[in-house]
């Protein structure tokens, strides 16, 4: 041993040896500055994705990260820490501001960035072939010249007639909604004005069912048998709709809303559903959902345009026609498709559009649509009755579910683009419309299931209650929500109000007459949250008087706060995050 030095032996083999010096303290120091890295300025064509990845460095633990003024359709994937976006032909030349913040539970740090959807995809705009001024509004005529993006090659450079209705008071600064109506079978655009909305009446002359045909038409004869079956028709009402919002500042971008019966009622929920981004709410009547659902006679005449339900042709998007016409696989697949709110009426002496449309399961998810829109929990206010296709129900009459509500036009139970909702589901007074079987009355048909004879009362062949409605009484208040990345607070409220009781035995109460009993129990589910986005799996602690609890986000995010009890007074429901 050298004078001077000492020697400590080593520690024994599996000990712990003493970190040095410099560890020990990297180890009391604090973690490094929490600090974002989101990209630069970023374009995308229409029609084309992009895929932007945000992540930080340093700070402590797993930082958090949030994104707020998303485009609409957009996708952020906090897990993966990618943020998705494809612009579709209406959205370019569009910029939005996305703001990115990071939270490591010490400290909060905020950065930002813009995407640009480039205007790649420039159909022929619409052409105003006669205005006419009325009391209140203008009517317009428009012709609308397709090419190959609007219609299939053979057919590029024909014209199709659209109406379009102008407030006259509509401006900037006094915006108002904008209705698209889709017409029925065998029917022509409407042109009834009013001074309260824009209206954008479209036309479908060859009944293609609001989506399109075969590229190949004119060349086919009969029923396609290969090639894309692209959604012309459905094109085409968006063009129209963009071209609207862009030629009046007074078109409210953030209430456009689809609505329609029948044909027009399957296009509504097409248009709402398959490009919900652009759509506010659905209000549809007598629609099918489900393209393979179809009676035999209607399937054989969209076999025409699409091809047969068994080949299912690709739409050019790389799904089957008729399956991406399948709403219950839409809003099982589709995160922007299950932020909608329906609006839907069926009959159950429908002998056309019979109520298996609704009630049936889907041969591809062997879901019913009323079981995707409970199950899944997007926000909806489904009503049926023993009425037929447009014939009202022979004992509570027409429009007999309601006192005049309407989500676009109510000052406070209201929705709109970019705000939050409650979507409602498993309400205590839901009544019961049945399985999709029958209950012995009526024979089955492939044409009208089990429908019955409409002007005769109680003879459906369905099981179930007469008449009901889902969702039914609730409301919330949409001028006093509270949506932030730390807090999201909804007041909500069941509704008592002017209407009859129950006319028969087994059937509902009318108007906003409250059918059940006092508290509601029901789940809600807050839709088209701006800022409260939560990760699968995040624990939320929730609130709303009284009751309390803590509720899991499912595998989308979404944040279902189940046997929520309701009454007739205000009581505000509150979440926030559990660290």
């Amino acid at each position: 041993m050298l004078a001077g030095c000492s020697h400590t032996p080593p520690p024994p083999a599996g000990a712990d040896a003493a970190p040095p010096a410099d560890a020990a303290d990297a180890a009391d120091a604090p973690p490094a500055e929490l600090r974002l890295v989101v990209p630069g300025p970023q374009s995308v064509d229409e029609d084309h994705a992009l895929a932007v990845s945000i992540h930080t460095e340093g700070g402590a633990g797993a930082p958090r990260v949030f994104v707020e003024g998303l485009p609409p359709g957009a996708i952020w994937d906090e897990v993966g820490k990618t943020l998705s976006f494809t612009p579709d032909f209406t959205q370019g030349g569009a910029t939005w501001h996305v703001a990115v913040t990071a939270d490591d539970g010490r400290t909060r740090v905020h950065d930002a960035f813009d995407i640009q959807a480039i205007d790649s995809i420039r159909p022929p705009a619409p052409v105003i072939a006669t205005s006419s001024p009325q009391n209140g509004y203008t009517r317009l005529r428009l012709t609308q010249v397709t090419d190959a993006f609007l219609d299939s090659p053979g057919y590029a450079g024909r014209s199709f007639t659209a109406v379009v209705i102008v407030p006259t008071a509509a401006s900037a600064t006094h915006r108002l909604p904008v209705r698209v109506e889709f017409h029925g079978f065998s029917s022509q655009p409407s042109t009834d004005g009013t001074d309260t909305e824009f209206r954008i009446y479209p036309a479908d002359p060859s009944d293609t069912y609001w989506w399109g045909y075969s590229a190949e038409q004119p060349g086919t004869a009969g029923n396609p048998t290969a090639g894309a079956v692209p959604d012309y028709t459905m094109r085409r009402v968006l063009h129209l709709i963009e071209w609207v919002l862009a030629s009046y500042p007074g078109a409210d971008p953030d209430r456009v809303y689809a609505d329609g019966d029948s044909m027009g009622g399957a296009g509504a929920m097409l248009a709402g559903v398959l490009h919900a981004r652009h759509f506010c709410h659905v209000r549809a009547a007598f629609g099918q959902p489900i393209a393979k659902a179809h009676r035999p006679s209607r399937a054989a005449q969209l076999a025409t345009f699409w091809g047969s339900p068994a080949l299912d042709l690709d739409d050019g998007r790389g799904m089957g026609a008729w399956s991406r016409m399948d709403l219950t696989r839409a809003l099982r697949d589709e995160p922007e498709a299950r932020d909608q709110f329906l609006t839907i009426k069926h009959g159950k002496d429908d002998p056309t559009i019979h109520f298996g449309s609704v009630s049936l399961p889907s041969p591809l998810t062997q879901v019913s649509f009323y079981g995707a829109l409970q199950g899944l929990h997007v926000g909806h206010h489904a009503i049926w009755d023993e009425g037929g296709h447009f014939d009202p129900d022979p004992v509570l009459g027409d429009r007999w579910w309601t006192a005049g509500w309407d989500p676009v036009f109510d000052p406070i139970s209201s929705l709109a683009d970019h705000r939050a909702f409650p979507a409602f589901s498993a309400a205590s007074i839901d009544r019961h419309p049945g399985t999709g079987a029958g209950n012995g009355q009526q024979p089955w048909s492939t044409d009208s299931g089990y429908a019955g004879t409409v002007s005769v009362p109680g003879d459906t062949g369905w099981d179930g209650d007469l008449a009901g409605g889902l969702n039914r009484f609730l409301r919330w208040d949409a001028t006093q929500i509270v949506d932030t990345i730390d807090r999201f607070e909804l007041p909500l409220r069941v509704i008592d109000g002017p209407g009859g009781p129950s006319p028969r035995a087994g059937y509902p109460t009318t108007g906003d007459k409250l059918d059940g009993t006092l508290p509601v129990v029901v789940d809600v589910t807050p839709r088209r949250v701006q800022a409260f986005r939560c990760r699968p799996g995040e624990q939320i602690r929730w609130q709303i008087g009284a009751q309390q609890g803590v509720a899991t986000a499912d595998a989308t995010g979404a944040v279902t706060v189940p046997g929520v009890s309701l009454d007739t007074a205000w009581a505000t429901l509150v979440l926030t995050r559990v660290p």
